[in-house]
């Protein structure tokens, strides 16, 4: 007589762990944005995430939280210092503050801000150039069972000086949750279409399609070691097949007077082989140049070409040189 005793105590436990893992699976609505195509440089812009709450608590509980929401831009925007980020509900509405980089997020041990880089990256970018930035409400709500709602959060942003085009990233989540790495029901992210700006002067900073040559880092000076890197799998070029690559440049100054170049094959110019149809060469700029103090360069243009200089590649392999504008803000 004891087993169907036995089987309905079994199935009390499933139901009573159905229950938790229910509960648990509860929280944030799935995120999603409002992001505009494009802005003009220096354009103050508003971009809103669109989240809820879905509490399924067990009565009489209640749950008392703070909002968080993060965004992800290029850090030449230099957000930190302007972006202001409010946010409207039901249960009232509010302002967020940037959480102090001296807070350490409980989980990783580390800023909530670099907590939020390591967990969420830079998305569909390709070129890192971006900080997280994560803010959290000035108030708290308390939730009730069942008790549903929608809220926007709005981030009014200035965008920077620079053409650039850029998918931005953003998160809500709960202040009592942290970025538990294995929770996905208390911490929404996403990241937006293609975001561009125009207006500006400069080159063009594509973070988003492949690039047959990009530099890194994206901002630095004459003075800094950078990285050019030659990717030959993004479209079928002149160089197809051929085992030495190298580069081919021109320096000059702010007053677009030419005071180097580099047009030699040798060791010097001779690009590494790094897999995949990809060559790079990493170059101290005012070495390679061979600057004289006093002068500083103020932009690159250059090429890749082969071993004797008949094929040569440039910017979206047409016969325009690649270009890159030395900076550092």
């Amino acid at each position: 007589m004891k087993r169907p005793f036995q089987n309905l105590l079994y199935l009390y436990i499933l139901a009573g762990l159905s229950l938790t893992i229910f509960l648990v699976h509860c929280g944030l609505k799935a995120l999603t944005v409002t992001v505009p195509a494009q802005a003009q440089v220096d354009e103050r812009v508003t971009f809103v995430m669109h989240s809820g709450a879905e509490p399924r608590i067990e009565e009489p509980g209640t749950y008392t939280t703070q909002l968080l929401a993060g965004i992800m831009v290029p850090k030449s925007w230099n957000a930190r210092e302007q972006a202001v980020l409010t946010y409207t509900s039901p249960k009232g509405n509010g302002t967020l503050r940037m959480i102090p980089d001296s807070e350490i997020e409980p989980v990783s041990g580390v800023s909530w801000h670099q907590a939020a880089k390591n967990m969420f990256g830079i998305g569909p970018n390709l070129v890192d150039d971006f900080e997280w930035i994560i803010y959290r409400s000035t108030q708290s709500y308390t939730f009730s069972n069942n008790e549903d709602i929608d809220f926007d959060v709005q981030v009014a942003c200035h965008v920077g000086s620079e053409n650039m085009l850029v998918r931005l990233g953003f998160y809500v989540g709960s202040s009592i949750e942290n970025l538990r790495p294995e929770d996905t029901d208390y911490k929404k992210f996403a990241f937006s279409d293609v975001f561009e700006v125009t207006g500006g002067e400069g080159d063009l900073i594509d973070f988003v399609n492949p690039q047959l040559g990009t530099i890194q880092p994206v901002r630095s000076l004459d003075n800094d070691i950078i990285t050019l890197v030659f990717n030959g799998g993004v479209m079928n070029t002149a160089l197809d097949g051929l085992n030495e690559v190298y580069l081919h440049a021109y320096a000059f100054d702010g007053e677009d007077q030419l005071i180097g170049e580099v047009v030699e094959r040798n060791d010097k110019t001779k690009m590494s082989s790094i897999g995949g149809r990809q060559f790079r060469i990493d170059i101290w700029p005012r070495g390679l140049f061979s600057v004289e103090k006093g002068k500083q360069i103020a932009r690159l243009e250059y090429y890749f070409t082969d071993a004797d200089g008949t094929k040569t590649v440039g910017y979206g392999n047409t016969e325009e040189p690649f270009r890159y504008t030395f900076r550092c803000d």
